[in-house]
């Protein structure tokens, strides 16, 4: 399903327990196409670890099922080391030829420092290599400034260069600052809810992020949304099928909350 014409994407990020133990990847991606195309999902988003600790063979159960689901693979998602170490290097490659495998819409970019002109001008270079027919989100991490993604955006200069912003995790007038200083530049919202430091379900805050879709929709955005996160994850006894399930009522939220508008009056 899609909120006002966008596409709304799972990311498999969500669903991972092991996301920042290094413990390596706990779950195969090929086990949860069918799933997320059944609950409604417009596409994936793969975090490159599911790729990069995966067989080949997974990665062409990923596709076939992906076809079959008619789920497209929406994005892939990497921190992306910007270092000339041979680790860093063998990293990019993998990202580029999983690029080239899977021909995604998107290639999501973490990119640590985004006020760098040398960071960015290292990736304007190397994402000459990645396929013209994707786009480049840049993803400063949690509570970017509209500042920082303006002036990345002047540095990199390139049409296909958009920029990810989290608009749960902003109040409403930082988020319409947002937009002021960089709405052409904004192609994907990551969803994330939080109240008191923990993450939790959107409908448990519904009257806040009900205000932030208004302004959205006042916006007229027409980018993607993914569900990146939800409530329970990280905390004792997660489980992937809990995650699943939560992600399941976030986008039901999102949706209902479209409807809802559709019919007023």
């Amino acid at each position: 399903m899609a909120i006002s014409g966008s596409a709304v994407i799972l990311s498999t990020l969500l669903l991972e327990k092991n996301r920042s133990n290094g413990k390596g990847p706990s779950l195969l991606v090929s086990d949860w196409v069918e799933d997320a195309g059944e609950a409604g999902f417009t596409g994936l988003e793969i975090w490159i670890n599911h790729l990069l600790f995966s067989s080949r063979s997974e990665w062409e159960l990923i596709r076939e099922h992906a076809g079959d689901a008619d789920l497209p693979i929406a994005a892939l998602a990497a921190t992306l080391p910007l270092d000339g170490s041979d680790k860093s290097q063998r990293f990019r490659e993998t990202v580029l030829e999983a690029c080239d495998y899977f021909r995604p819409d998107a290639l999501k970019l973490g990119i640590a420092d985004l006020r760098s002109e040398e960071a960015l001008g290292f990736l304007k270079e190397w994402s000459r290599d990645v396929p013209r027919d994707s786009l480049l989100l840049v993803d400063g991490g949690e509570g970017v400034l509209a500042d920082t993604l303006a002036q990345a955006n002047t540095v990199l200069g390139d049409s296909r260069f958009k920029a990810v912003l989290r608009p749960f995790l902003f109040a409403p007038k930082e988020l319409e600052a947002a937009f002021e200083r960089a709405g052409d530049f904004i192609a994907n919202l990551g969803v994330q809810a939080r109240k008191g430091g923990q993450r939790i379900l959107l409908e448990e805050n519904a009257e806040d992020h009900l205000k932030i879709l208004s302004l959205l929709r006042g916006r007229k955005f027409t980018g993607t949304w993914t569900l990146e996160s939800t409530k329970g994850a990280g905390l004792p006894g997660e489980s992937i099928e809990k995650m699943f399930d939560n992600a399941e009522k976030d986008l039901n939220f999102l949706i209902e909350a479209q409807a809802k508008k559709a019919k007023s009056p």
